[in-house]
């Protein structure tokens, strides 16, 4: 990831998310919000998420987006290479 470091934690949290949505931002921000609002990946929440790295505020949406991005691009690149 780019200059900040972001936990093994969140990338989990990410996938997680992508992996039951697969879909572009917005939506996977919705689908993040969701899964975190209900603490369906490992019980975490907003506030754990946000020490893992991952900020659902308007002030952390651009870092948050841009992980994610990095995130499932990866994810979908290692798809194809295994189709």
């Amino acid at each position: 990831m780019a200059e900040e470091r972001i936990s093994a934690l969140a990338v989990e949290f990410i996938s997680f998310c992508f992996q039951r949505r697969s879909v572009g931002w917005p939506q996977i921000y919705d689908e993040m919000c969701y899964v975190a609002g209900n603490r369906l990946y490992k019980g975490l929440g907003y506030d754990e998420l946000r020490e893992a790295g991952l900020d659902f505020t308007l002030s952390g949406l651009a870092r948050t987006s841009r992980v994610t991005s990095e995130v499932t691009r990866s994810m979908r690149r290692e798809a194809a290479l295994a189709s």
